[in-house]
């Protein structure tokens, strides 16, 4: 039999140096995985900071699995994203109705991450228009004309405030009705559906959020007086005055002071005095 030469301590230093470089390359290795990771983690996590800063985000439902035409949507297969309202499209599921989708047949393969669509769900289902009302307020139509409505400009999501105008002639006055109200709908066009795409035409009618107390009010307004609709800058939470603006205090009319009785500020008279002869008698 003949006996193997043992390894000396030469080889033995050398397998020990090997292993241990290759254990240090994966060391280097995994730490750039994760450091890169975490790169790349704190570079997305900037720029997602520095959009919503910058632009308006809203919340959409997208599925995150890739799903085939036939399936049915379960909440577990829906995760809600932020993205620029302006890449949203109209007719996006979003995070508050989204439970309406919920159950649904979907009509088209759809990938993972896309925004779901009304229209991807089998016979173009859509949430109903009460479930854009949030809960304690209520949605009401008030009846505009074109010059009220800003010629035509309105959109959902503008703010606006309700003046009202009392009175007739020299009488009437304006009043500051209700301030900073959110539109929903104008006209045909809504957040649900916006297949018009006509963004200047006139319309009839404004459907705003109101809470039951101002549904009264406008309602009232409404059978007394004009109601006129003025747009307010989204960011603008200042108030209006509350003082009504009549026609006097338009035209700059200063009252005049009612004239005091005669009597009283004319001034007094000096009695004229008679021409009178003087005799001299007795040579006095």
């Amino acid at each position: 039999m003949i006996d193997q030469p043992s390894r000396g301590p030469g080889q033995r230093r050398r397998a020990i140096k090997q292993w241990l470089m290759f254990g240090i390359a994966l060391a280097l290795g995994a730490a750039g995985v994760f450091y890169s990771r975490q790169y790349i983690d704190d570079q997305v996590a900037y720029y997602k900071g520095q959009l919503e800063q910058t632009e308006t985000m809203v919340e959409v439902v997208v599925p995150n699995r890739t799903m085939a035409r036939g399936e049915i949507l379960l909440a577990s297969d829906l995760s809600v994203r932020r993205i620029p309202e302006k890449y949203a499209d109209s007719n996006t599921v979003n995070g508050s109705n989204y439970e309406v989708a919920v159950g649904q047949r979907i009509d088209f393969d759809i990938d993972e991450g896309r925004p779901l669509l009304w229209a991807h769900l089998e016979g173009g289902l859509s949430p109903t228009f009460s479930g854009k009302v949030s809960e304690g307020l209520r949605a009401m139509t008030v009846r505009v004309d074109e010059i009220n409505s800003i010629s035509g400009f309105l959109q959902p999501r503008d703010k606006v405030d309700l003046l009202l105008s009392f009175g007739s002639g020299q009488h009437q006055q304006i009043f500051p009705l209700i301030q900073r109200l959110n539109i929903i709908a104008t006209g045909v066009q809504t957040l649900v559906d916006k297949s018009s795409g006509d963004s200047t035409r006139s319309f009839s009618t404004i459907t705003v959020h109101v809470s039951p107390r101002d549904g009264q009010k406008i309602t009232l307004a409404q059978q007394v007086g004009k109601l006129t609709a003025m747009l307010r800058n989204p960011d603008d939470e200042s108030a209006l005055s509350e003082v009504p603006m009549s026609v006097d205090e338009l035209l700059n009319i200063a009252r005049r002071p009612v004239p005091e009785i005669a009597a009283a500020t004319a001034k007094p008279r000096l009695k004229k005095t008679e021409p009178s002869i003087e005799y001299i008698i007795g040579g006095q």
